[in-house]
């Protein structure tokens, strides 16, 4: 299956790329055998993860509808890591490749709007699952992924590997020690630029790529470049920044309120409020600007998209206290002391480190609970969902432009049809029997 993504720095190519020299067979009666949908994104950061970190990974199965990059991407593999592939078979239907009895779990690495149907058939063909984040493409469907998973208890984590960076575990014992004081305010954010996208026009799909199947349970389009390569900012299959980038920072930011004590991880917020902004002329369909305000009884927690850096940084988590502010992200940490109120005096630190372990470490917690039958696993699909929901909320609020009070028990908003008509998407025929199960 088609998904784009960002590319890979250098540093992190060469750390995941080939297996260590000398590296032993294992013998298959001990071996995970892994199936991977999706050879975008995914294929690098998370197969190549998974094989580099535990040679009694497997990869057996790769399906992709874009038969042009799979065959690259098969051969690449191949050859990096040949003790590890070589019962590799390729599939164009993901249907086909879930019926093969020897894969144990699957990668699901493709556009979020696949994400909720192939998560259950995956479970129902007996697999664990590694499905990339947002866990889904709205709040109805990150719900019945919780739903399905309590029901078939497979060994699932979701690609919201933050919690494994390592300046966000030192963060979260910072914030543990009190030194910020009341923190009553968190701030995640992104820095990006708004210029317009130009309009693309649609033509004739490519003859490698299945488009019918791309779309899947998408509403029927024309094949459009812009709107393949660029998915994310198309409500049809993403939810832009939001439930891309969003989800990661969110996701981090309600970590650090459960290690200051202040939530539990699953508690929704009292009301939320999202304003945005996207120009007119842009080809896009998501925002390029927004502010997302998420009310809790004690604290709120605010989702920024904007231009300007904000810490010097251009992308984080800060967590604002009354004596400091504590900011993190995947490649620094500031703690900026509170000055000139009588608050106490903290040095500021400042240091940066490499992050390229945490995604193989990420998927090395998968693979060890796999091999233990252990569903708890460090980004289990509830831990996933509340953080995708939380970045969906946003969206909703600004699609409606209204404030918006969601009922977890209900499933539904309180008082506002146009939110609640957000809350599931129309899947086309015959996909939309995923809805009946």
């Amino acid at each position: 299956m088609l998904a784009a993504g960002f590319g890979l720095s250098p540093l992190f190519a060469d750390n995941l790329t080939a297996a260590p020299a000398g590296q032993k067979k294992s013998a298959a009666s001990d071996r995970v055998n892994l199936g991977l949908i999706g050879v975008g994104h995914g294929f690098n950061e998370n197969l190549r993860g998974a094989l580099r970190t535990k040679d009694w990974a497997h990869c057996t199965a790769i399906c992709d509808v874009d038969k042009a990059r799979r065959a690259t991407q098969v051969a690449s593999i191949k050859k990096d890591f040949p003790n590890q592939t070589g019962q590799l078979r390729e599939y164009d239907d993901f249907r086909k490749m879930l019926e093969s009895k020897d894969i144990d779990a699957v990668i699901i690495a493709v556009p979020d709007h696949w994400h909720a149907y192939m998560f259950l058939e995956t479970l129902k063909a007996d697999k664990h699952i590694w499905v990339e984040k947002p866990v889904a493409n709205s709040i109805a469907e990150c719900n019945k992924l919780m739903e399905w998973q309590a029901k078939y208890k497979k060994v699932v984590t979701t690609g919201l590997w933050q919690v494994q960076v390592p300046y966000f575990k030192r963060a979260f014992e910072i914030l543990k020690s009190g030194v910020l004081g009341d923190v009553y305010k968190v701030h995640a954010f992104l820095c990006q630029g708004t210029a317009p996208r130009a309009a693309v026009a649609d033509e004739s799909a490519p003859d490698t790529l299945d488009y019918n199947m791309w779309l899947g349970p998408a509403p029927t389009r024309p094949y459009n470049s812009a709107r393949v390569r660029g998915w994310r900012t198309f409500w049809d299959y993403g939810g832009g920044q939001s439930t891309d980038w969003g989800v990661h920072w969110l996701d981090s930011a309600f970590d650090g309120l459960k290690a200051l004590g202040l939530h539990d991880g699953k508690t929704y917020p009292k009301s939320v409020s999202s304003a945005a902004y996207k120009h007119p002329d842009s080809f896009n369909e998501t925002p390029a600007c927004q502010t997302a305000l998420f009310e809790f009884d004690k604290f709120h927690v605010v989702w920024e998209l904007q231009v300007a850096r904000f810490y010097n940084v251009d992308q984080g988590v800060a967590w604002i206290g009354s004596q400091a502010t504590l900011v993190c992200n995947r490649a620094t940490m500031q703690l900026i002391p509170e000055r000139g109120r009588g608050g106490s005096t903290i040095e500021p630190i400042d240091f940066t480190q490499n992050y390229a372990v945490s995604v193989p470490e990420h998927m090395t917690n998968w693979l060890d609970c796999i091999r233990a039958n252990n569903i708890q696993t460090d980004s289990t699909v509830e831990k996933g969902a509340f953080a995708s929901i939380i970045a969906h909320l946003g969206n909703v609020s600004f699609r409606t432009g209204s404030q918006v009070v969601y009922n977890p028990n209900t499933q539904r908003f309180v008082n506002n049809a146009a939110a609640d008509a957000y809350l599931r998407p129309s899947y086309r025929s015959p996909w939309d029997n995923m809805w009946n199960q």
